[in-house]
């Protein structure tokens, strides 16, 4: 008699056959030997036990063969043969025993099937069991009949083993097994691509059923999305899911309507929780978490099971949009997929006994989740060279799989003396962001526009695959760093709005940041529109939170100390709510956000009259609280349409710590335009960390806003100027020079606060002496000289760590002339 389970069949581990030991012809195939009379086989080294008992009749071709161990996989068992190469799955599946189960009967002759019912078409029983099942199918109500039952154990990238049909159901997007409860595999959904979905099958037909689940949050979907979902229309069938504040929902459809019930509270991120869910004619629903009843309603309707019996598995049957919207017309419906571990997905038809439930949940071994920790990469961690350089920051795998890039598309500047950085992180699109040692993000935002075509907001921000925002170094050496990030106003559409009718041209936006090693620098903003002096805003203060973060982590009430040009300060508190306005002390410049940190983010912006975003003067700048959309217990406004989302929206609010966030103290700030033409407006202000109060930073916004002058005493020096963009004076030298000597007239009205020298066409030294009032300063941390070679010229670039409020002598080149 022929081999009842060797199919005609075309799956590549059919070469191991019956009695068949050794290596096959496919490389990494090791065959294990079949035990004649036993119905098991028996693997060439220490493997999971597998046992089956396998009669004749079987009309179909299903694959049996021998199990092999393909490429440290264990692959067998009878599965729908499919043209799946297992070799190339890399997991390695440990089945748990399955056993015979005597004459393969329970309770009123029903068949004892753990992983299945038996397809129509055998003539005979197929009895696959898990020997821990075995007691709980005896244990069950005599009407509840194994329906589905994904386990993923066999662990073939592809196919998904439905053991209870006998079906292979296809995996789409991207697929790891990881291990799983009980010992074996999970299912690792990676909340952008991975779902499965059956288009038919037997409906239920009992009037009750139970559906069950093992599931390890790694983030709450945006939307609902279905661990599983029999519910292809609103009046039918059922579903059980995730929502956006991470509790289980377990809907059914009764009498036409579907009845909801939900986790009372969220189900806890990277931890196995064990779900389910039943519905009895007489009872109405429950819903069980971990063997509990945590909720339950009394409905006498009659169930409507979906007449297709299809089931889709980790992603929404249709696009949805993002719970939580603050402007629904930029809030766009996409595919809700499940971000979690998966296992031991069951349906029944006929209701499952509560107390079977929880023994089940009870002895199950659960291993600790195999999900990525999901923190805000910053690069190596501690102090390192100053400089700004090129790298691929990396977040978790499956969010950095999507990004079609190089190795080198972020930028990160690290400094020698702190160990804080800046940051230019796709993640962010860009936005550049200062990040403290312990590890709390902030920045200073951008440019961004309303109306004239655009729907909602025009930012980088809604720029989400980065297709205009791109981020260059300029120049990196001991004395500075130049970083240019340029973008385009975008909306969640990807139209640029402000289009002119005559070039074509949209608003492009460009900012320089030069950074010295005290960890401060410019931001100077260039806009570049048709329309310069319409709405748009140049700055606002934001906290960007990785996973794990709420605003409370991070800031305090006491969030804001406001401080003017005469030294004087004021804290503003958020206990009571944001204030309604920032006016304290008089004609205040001068803002340091209060981080739990030792480093803290300031901004300094000119002290005198500006024109607003609504056209109106003010005779100082203007810092406006952001006193909109901030949710009940919260201290500020909160939301995670970005960063690092994909969500196509420009307003969600944050529903929980689950994703990377962002909160918002002061929007709009107004100040001083640096230069104004029919096509552009640039503005500057100081930005940086510091462990200074706010008042402390008077001097060096003396320094910059009212800088002290400079007597140059050398011949050639055909031009000198003060250049509040680069926060440093700058010398045109004509055909060169090889030495300077000048005067820095400093006062205490105009303070002289670290230096910082660009000297264009230098032709002396390489390392050029430098003397400080006679007195040699020998070159390290507090006098750093940097050459640039230009296009057409070598600059001398120095950095001198200096505070003084009387005049200084400079000398550079040799002792001679000190």
């Amino acid at each position: 008699m022929s081999d009842p389970c060797s199919p005609a069949g075309s799956l590549r581990v059919a070469e191991c056959r019956r009695g068949s030991t050794g290596t096959s012809s496919h490389a990494g195939v090791t065959c294990g030997r079949r035990v004649q009379g036993q119905g098991r086989d028996e693997l060439p080294s220490a493997a999971s036990s597998f046992e089956k008992a396998c009669t004749i009749g079987l009309a179909p071709p299903w694959e049996q063969g021998s199990r092999c161990r393909v490429s440290g996989i264990e692959v067998g068992g009878c599965v729908e043969p499919r043209p799946v190469a297992p070799w190339a799955c890399r997991r390695q599946p440990r089945l748990p025993p399955l056993t015979r189960t005597g004459d393969g009967t329970g309770p009123n002759g029903i068949p004892t099937i753990a992983r299945g019912s038996v397809p129509p078409n055998l003539t005979s029983t197929i009895a696959l069991e898990r020997s821990s099942m075995n007691n709980q199918a005896n244990a069950e109500l005599p009407d509840a009949i194994l329906r589905h039952h994904w386990s993923w154990d066999s662990g073939l990238c592809g196919p998904a083993q439905d053991w209870a049909t006998w079906t292979s159901d296809q995996v789409g997007g991207v697929q790891e097994f990881v291990p799983g409860v009980g010992g074996g595999l999970a299912l690792r959904f990676d909340g952008f691509t991975t779902w499965l979905e059956r288009p038919s099958g037997p409906a239920l037909s009992s009037g009750s059923f139970t559906v069950t689940a093992w599931v390890a949050p790694g983030a709450w979907p945006w939307n609902l999305a279905p661990l599983v979902d029999m519910a292809p229309g609103q009046g039918e069938g059922f579903h059980l899911s995730l929502d956006s504040t991470g509790r289980a929902v377990f809907a059914v459809a009764l009498d036409g309507a579907m009845v909801t019930l939900r986790t009372p509270e969220p189900l806890a991120l990277s931890v196995w929780s064990h779900l389910a869910g039943t519905y009895e004619a007489d009872r109405g629903l429950r819903l069980l978490l971990d063997g509990v009843v945590v909720a339950e309603i009394a409905h006498a309707g009659a169930f409507h099971p979906a007449p297709d019996g299809s089931v889709v598995i980790g992603r929404s049957r249709t696009p949805l949009k993002g719970t939580g919207s603050t402007r629904p017309a930029s809030h766009l419906a996409i595919p809700n997929y499940l971000d979690a571990l998966l296992d031991e997905v069951t349906i029944w038809d006929g209701a499952r006994r509560d107390d079977v439930v929880a023994q089940e949940v009870a002895v199950a071994a659960r291993p600790v989740p195999k999900l990525p920790a999901r923190k805000l990469p910053v690069g190596p961690g501690g102090r390192g060279t100053f400089g700004a350089f090129y790298t691929r920051l990396e977040y978790y795998d499956a969010w950095d799989r999507r990004w079609r890039v190089g190795d080198h598309p972020d930028v990160v500047v690290r400094f020698d003396d702190e160990d804080f950085r800046f940051v230019f992180w796709r993640g962010t699109n860009y936005i550049p962001c200062w990040v403290s040692a312990e590890g709390i993000w902030y920045t200073n935002e951008f440019n961004e526009t309303w109306g004239n075509g655009a729907t909602g907001c025009a930012e980088p921000m809604s720029d989400k695959h980065c297709a205009y925002s791109h981020v260059r170094i300029i120049e990196s050496n001991e004395a500075r760093c130049v970083i240019h990030w340029r973008y385009a106003l975008v909306d969640v559409m990807g139209v640029r709005p402000r289009k002119d009718p005559v070039t074509g041209w949209t608003d492009f936006s460009d900012e320089i940041y030069t950074i010295y090693p005290d960890g401060t620098g410019t931001r100077a903003v260039t806009l570049h529109s048709s329309q310069p002096l319409e709405a748009h805003e140049f700055q606002e203060s934001i906290l960007v939170l990785g996973p794990g973060q709420t605003p409370h982590d991070v800031i305090g009430p006491d969030a804001l100390t406001m401080a003017n040009m005469a030294g004087e300060e004021h804290t503003y508190s958020w206990a009571d709510g944001p204030p309604p306005v920032i006016d304290k002390p008089d004609r205040c410049n001068i803002q340091l956000t209060n981080i739990r940190s030792d480093t803290r983010p300031f901004v300094v912006v000119p002290d005198g009259p500006c024109l607003t975003r609504d056209l109106r003067r003010s005779d100082r700048p203007v810092f406006p609280p952001y006193t909109a959309e901030i949710q009940p217990g919260q201290l500020l406004p909160w939301w995670n349409h970005w960063p690092t989302s994909e969500l196509p929206s420009d307003g969600r609010w944050a529903e929980g710590a689950d994703r990377a966030s962002h909160a918002s103290l002061v929007s709009g700030l107004e100040w001083a335009d640096h230069a104004v033409t029919p096509t552009s407006r640039t503005r500057v202000h100081l930005h940086g960390l510091t462990r200074n109060r706010a008042r402390d930073l008077v001097p060096m916004a003396r320094s910059w806003l009212n800088p002290p002058l400079l007597d140059v005493q050398t011949p050639g020096v055909t031009s000198r100027r003060y250049e509040a963009l680069e926060r440093a004076y700058v010398l045109d030298c004509g055909d060169g020079i090889a030495e300077l000597s000048l005067r820095v007239e400093a006062s205490r009205g105009s303070p002289l606060v670290n230096l910082a020298l660009v000297v264009r066409n230098w032709r002396g030294s390489q390392s050029p002496s430098v003397w400080m009032d006679g007195n040699a300063v020998p070159p390290g941390a507090d006098c750093r000289i940097a050459l640039r070679e230009t296009l057409s010229s070598r600059d001398l670039l120095l950095w001198l760590r200096i505070r003084s409020e009387v005049p200084v002598a400079l000398v550079l080149g040799s002792a001679s002339n000190a």
